[in-house]
């Protein structure tokens, strides 16, 4: 394992998942998230306080995510192809949780899907920066 890109693809990973995080849940689903505020979703004033745990688990997510993708990372071989392939694979495994998600709390179908599917597409890209990173020199 190369420690050094190992870090490098984590900051890029946390920086990634992180904004595309805030882009999916504050922007694209702050309608959907609307009616929910103060019963299933916090009110803005007891979210704040809490986000630096949320930026926490990013990181340990960030960390383990990297950790998998470096481990199962084989030379000479596209890291377009790998990163995608790790992408999925990772998305398959968050999605139950998605749905986990949809039928514990009291949250409409169509956000559970909409979690499956913007959740997917910020697995895949954190993945193709993991591999755009790690991958071996050219």
């Amino acid at each position: 394992m190369n420690a050094k890109k190992y870090v490098l693809a984590a900051l890029g990973v946390f920086v990634a998942y992180s904004v595309l995080g805030y882009l999916i849940h504050e922007v694209l689903l702050a309608a959907d998230y609307a009616p929910l505020l103060g019963t299933v979703v916090r009110a803005e004033e007891e979210f704040i306080p809490r986000l630096p745990f949320l930026y926490l688990g990013n990181l340990v997510f960030v960390l383990a995510f990297c950790l998998v993708y470096v481990k199962g990372y084989e030379p000479g071989k596209g890291w377009i192809g790998q990163g995608l392939r790790f992408g999925l694979i990772l998305a398959a495994l968050l999605a139950p949780v998605a749905i986990t998600g949809y039928v514990v709390y009291p949250v409409p179908g169509l956000l559970a899907l909409k979690w499956v599917v913007l959740g997917t597409v910020q697995i895949l890209v954190s993945a193709l920066v993991a591999a755009g990173i790690y991958r071996a020199e050219a």
